[in-house]
């Protein structure tokens, strides 16, 4: 759980920001003297029945203190938590009269002000507008935004997803407004987005985040951007998380970070964004798409340990899972999603997943059982380039998102291997993957949008 917040003069009001310690800039505002959602609301988890509605309520409508550079004296984009209630409005559009509220639940410094709340008995392929309220004392505070639940499971319409991975606010390419590709992918009208892991990075300046508040910090700052908070506020969205928006560079389970421990990083990631019971989990987007967001640091074997078929990052309980949820699956195309690439190539240096020595006998038992299963397709994050990959020994295909800024790219070699690696590019963008009955059409995006290249894979 957090530390109490530690008492300090109100942000507004204080007469030197610069003589408070971190941990007091970061604290809650006991009374504001106004409310808001400066981080919006996050629409999660969603099916053709049910969402995951995500708010935080805060003591102002937006950040304070944007400023473009750090200070390590005077934190920029400081979004302090309010104390009071928040409850969602949720209505079809097309029947505003049919609206429901979920119940006002009570938010404070134990959840960072966060407050996640599933709906159920939605209808598929419909759109609906919703609202997060809020309310402390006499203050009032209201936050909209709106979504279309998934179609049917036989609803044959074509489906067209993006997918992003390694933002980091310091990388961000509009320093006003945040990554400019979520100004740039409402232009295809997703269904629905997916953000592969790296969220946020912990271990990276500025600031480092060695606890729990200045963790909660950049996730505060991150989604009070108003290019990301206007994006999830209309645009139904998956999360996964890596090594970096859960602890550290490479990390797994029992590790720690200055103070801050896995245990912890695991605790902050569940009270950030919508959730759904497992970490490892698969949605359906009617006919065509299918995809699987499985968990990669939750149940992993040390990346030091001897490999061999003891050696996991999956755990027993997930192979399981996944072995009878691909077999059972009669999607055209089912869509992989990793946090990490399955088949590379990656750095010799790195250790932690499917594509490199570290976990070589697992990766080779994963390949082998997607290169099997009729219209699998892997997506990956992680990696700070974008590409497409054909394995040499299965032919499973690997397309590599790329990170969510130019700034962010690197750290790759920019020699093609023919054979097995059609396209590099070390740059930032996103992908966007449109399904049909007859393929599915797989695009790189550059920040803004365009097009850099493009495969059609037909159906199996």
């Amino acid at each position: 759980m957090r530390a109490p917040a530690v008492p300090g003069p109100r942000y507004r009001d204080a007469v030197s920001l610069l003589a408070l310690p971190i941990v007091a800039l970061l604290a809650q505002d006991p009374t504001p003297r106004t409310l808001g959602h400066a981080d919006g609301i996050k629409i999660g988890e969603v099916t053709a029945s049910s969402a995951v509605l995500w708010t935080r309520l805060t003591a102002h409508e937006e950040a304070l203190d944007r400023l473009d550079d750090w200070d390590p004296t005077r934190p920029h984009w400081l979004v302090p938590g309010a104390i009071g209630e928040v409850r969602f409005s949720i209505w079809p559009a097309a029947t505003p009269d049919d609206r429901r509220h979920t119940p006002w639940t009570t938010v404070g410094p134990p959840t960072d002000s966060c407050h996640q709340q599933r709906v159920d008995g939605l209808q598929p392929a419909t759109r609906y507008e919703l609202r997060a309220e809020g309310r402390s004392g006499d203050l009032r505070s209201s936050f909209a935004g709106s979504f279309t639940t998934a179609p049917a499971r036989e609803d044959r319409t074509e489906v067209e997803f993006v997918i992003s991975t390694c933002q980091d606010f310091p990388r961000r390419d509009d320093r006003a407004r945040g990554h400019r590709i979520y100004a740039a992918m409402p232009a295809l009208a997703p269904a629905f987005f997916v953000q592969t892991g790296d969220t946020l990075y912990y271990d990276r300046p500025d600031p480092l985040a060695k606890d729990l508040a200045t963790a909660r910090y950049k996730w505060n700052r991150m989604y009070a951007l108003p290019n990301l908070r206007a994006f999830h506020a209309r645009v139904p969205s998956y999360w996964m998380h890596d090594d970096h928006d859960v602890l550290k560079d490479d990390c797994w389970p029992g590790q720690r970070y200055g103070e801050l421990t896995f245990a912890q990083g695991l605790t902050i990631w569940r009270e950030q964004v919508p959730q759904s019971e497992l970490p490892y989990r698969t949605f359906r987007w009617g006919r065509h798409v299918q995809i699987w967001l499985p968990e990669g640091r939750e149940f992993r074997s040390p990346n030091r340990a001897p490999d061999g078929p003891g050696k996991t990052i999956l755990g027993e309980a997930q192979w399981r899972w996944l072995e009878t949820s691909l077999r059972e699956s009669d999607a055209t195309f089912k869509f992989y999603v990793s946090a990490t690439p399955v088949v590379g190539p990656d750095r010799a240096n790195k250790n932690d997943n499917h594509a490199n020595a570290g976990f070589a006998h697992e990766g080779e038992r994963l390949r082998t059982l997607l290169a099997a299963v009729p219209g699998a397709v892997v997506i990956n994050g992680d990696r700070h380039w974008q590409y497409q990959s054909i394995d040499p020994g299965t032919g499973l295909v690997e397309f590599g998102c790329g990170p969510a800024s130019d700034a962010h790219a690197g750290g790759f070699r920019r020699e093609l291997q023919p054979e097995w690696q059609p396209f590099l590019r070390i740059r930032g963008g996103f992908l966007s993957v449109r399904v049909g009955a007859e393929a599915a059409v797989v695009r790189h995006h550059d920040v803004d949008g365009r097009a850099v290249h493009e495969v059609t894979i037909d159906a199996p």
